[in-house]
């Protein structure tokens, strides 16, 4: 039985109006819409298990509290709760007292009837149901705490230090690198004496410690990589570590120390035999555990991942640039699917019953939920609302069900159609329009004479090409230095600037006769560089500036410094012309760097500007 998007059943069976061949083109079957289910969910939220082990899967969701859009959110009570859905109706519901990070569902034991146990992962706990009960919370091993930072936060407490020496000791541990708790961080966020003591005074005698949060979670099969084998919880935490636990839950098998924190994973085989954990991390890198050690191979990503899937021994990668990258288990790239649009969420259609078909499907901004087999789109269709999240599995005792989460709070289950074409129909090989021969000019009497002229004098010719394309090359080169040294090009690179380099940019807004010049100064140097005097060059005929020589007092390095200056055109009948900005030392006459910024003309319907408002000094 299947409902329509009213909410009222229906019968499955399809309109006679409807031909074979339009029931195979069709590939989703609306199953269930309800718009009223107030649930937000990400697909790491969402699963899809057999709860009493009667073989009737049901449906269970992790619901956040942080959508304004729904009841429960920032207008009304934060509420976290987990639903358990059969067919259309919520037969359980619990709240939740942390925000959820991720559901899993597995099997613990060999017992029979074979239930599943619903993993929930929220803040620094894992919590464990069995037959919808919670019965276990597993406690994530908080963030070793550096023992210099211990020490001095003891002396502070006995009153070895003052709020001064204190501050000034983890001030020089921040410099070492090293990772400090979050009450350290806030303590040295702080400026005013004052508000130093008075947190040294709240804080000195609590005990020190650092909750070690969860980023992501999955299920590695024990002994066999089958359905109902029994599997134990990979966690991702933000102290950069991976763990492996028992399948009880209770205890830490194996755990792995990464470079950055971990925020999507995938599994492939048995802990028992060989296995492979693939883990992309937040900064766009890609590890493989293996074993007991990490695998020397890293994929590093153009950009960060959106979303990771695994099909068979391949990889799917998301990216936040709208492509779909393609990989090995062990590293190697594949291919690359680029998308229109960005990519919202991912998940794995699994196909079974009459025929095993794996696809990608994901969902773009603009709405699209696309199938695709390999580099061949299967699908799409246009959906409701923004999804932000996507489950696909086994429920109740149809094998092939798609479960949505809207942003609107909605909830939509659809059905892959029995008679969907899934398959890669494609034909290999290169495109046909290879095969379609060019249409080559007729050789004339001229043709044949270059032709056997090129033959006698090819070594000539070659060295002549050759000696052209140095001249070029050398003089190009000399035109970019004298660029560079006359302080010309984009970026400084003059010897008066010891340890700095900068580099401007300038922009030009406003439809006049009043403009504004906006300026971004980075120093990308390893030094700070003080004193720098700004000159605008401009026709004092046909522009007014209240200041034309200003003084920047210091560049940090690394930092965007954007300021803006207005322009008055006092001749509206001149047209346009150029100001040249020229960043100086005191220690030269070149200027560091220059940038020319083409005015625009003053739009006629703009009314004119007094030159009262830019004041008298030119």
């Amino acid at each position: 039985m299947i409902a329509n998007k009213n909410g009222t059943p229906t019968n499955k069976n399809h309109s006679l109006e409807e031909t074979g061949s339009e029931l195979r083109e069709k590939i989703w079957l609306d199953a269930w819409y309800d718009p009223l289910a107030n649930i937000t969910a990400s697909s790491s939220c969402m699963t899809f298990c057999d709860v009493n082990g009667d073989g009737d899967h049901k449906f269970v969701v992790a619901s956040s509290s942080a959508n304004p859009l729904i009841n429960g959110g920032s207008t009304g009570l934060p509420i976290n709760k987990m639903r358990v859905y059969k067919g259309t109706q919520v037969v359980n519901e619990s709240v939740i007292l942390e925000e959820p990070v991720a559901v899993c569902s597995y099997y613990s034991d060999l017992k029979m009837p074979r239930k599943s146990i619903i993993a929930v992962g929220c803040g620094s706990f894992v919590f464990l149901y069995r037959n919808l009960q919670p019965f276990f919370k597993f406690t994530i091993p908080p963030i070793v705490i550096d023992p210099d930072e211990l020490a001095i936060w003891a002396k502070l407490g006995s009153g070895k230090y003052d709020e001064k020496t204190g501050y000034d000791e983890l001030f020089k541990l921040r410099d070492l690198n090293k990772q400090l708790s979050i009450r350290s961080y806030e303590l040295l966020s702080l400026t005013e004496r004052e508000e130093i003591k008075n947190l040294i005074n709240q804080r000195k005698n609590t005990p020190l410690n650092t909750q070690n949060i969860l980023t992501c979670m999955t299920v590695l099969k024990k002994d066999k990589d089958e359905v109902d084998a029994i599997g134990c919880l990979v966690l991702g935490t933000e102290s950069k570590a991976v763990m492996i636990l028992d399948p009880s839950g209770s205890s830490v098998l194996k755990k792995f120390q990464l470079q950055n924190v971990p925020v999507f994973m995938v599994t492939h085989g048995a802990y028992d035999n060989d296995y492979r954990v693939i883990i992309a991390c937040r900064n766009g890198s890609i590890y493989t555990l293996k074993g007991d050690d990490i695998s020397g191979v890293v994929i590093e990503l153009d950009s960060q991942p959106c979303g990771m899937l695994r099909i068979e021994k391949s990889i799917v990668v998301g990216t936040m640039n709208c492509v779909l990258h393609y990989y090995h288990t062990r590293g190697k790239k594949q291919y690359s699917v680029y998308l229109p649009s960005n990519i919202k969420n991912m998940e794995l259609l699994d196909m079974k019953a009459q025929r095993n078909v794996k696809c990608v499907i994901a969902f773009l901004e603009n709405n699209e939920l696309r199938i695709y087999n390999g580099k061949t789109l299967i699908h799409t269709i246009a959906t409701v609302d923004q999804v932000v999240g996507m489950c696909f599995g086994i429920y109740g005792t149809e094998p092939n069900v798609l479960a949505l989460s809207y942003r609107n709070g909605g909830v939509e289950f659809k059905m892959v159609s029995r008679v969907a074409k899934l398959e890669n129909t494609g034909k290999g090989g290169p495109p046909p329009e290879q095969e379609i021969p060019l249409k080559l000019p007729t050789r004339t009497k001229i043709y044949m004479e270059q032709t056997e002229r090129e033959k006698e004098h090819a070594t000539d010719m070659h060295r002549v090409f050759q000696k052209e394309l140095c001249k070029l090359r050398l003089t190009t080169a000399r035109a970019y230095v004298k660029i560079l040294t006359d302080g010309q090009g984009p970026v400084s690179q003059s010897n008066h600037m010891t340890g700095g380099s900068i580099r401007l940019n300038a922009t030009v807004s406003g439809l006049g006769p009043l403009f504004k010049i906006r300026m971004t100064i980075t120093n990308t140097g390893q030094k700070a560089i003080t004193r720098i005097p700004v000159v605008f060059i401009y026709n004092q005929q046909i522009y007014l500036m209240k200041q034309s020589i200003i003084e920047i007092p210091a560049l940090i390095p690394q930092v965007q410094y954007k300021m803006g200056y207005d322009v008055l055109q006092i001749d509206e009948t001149a047209g346009s012309d150029s100001i040249r900005i020229l960043l100086c030392t005191p220690q030269s006459a070149i200027p560091v760097i220059t940038a020319v910024v083409n005015m625009p003309l003053t739009d006629a319907l703009v009314g004119s500007v007094p030159q009262t408002a830019m004041g008298q000094q030119r």
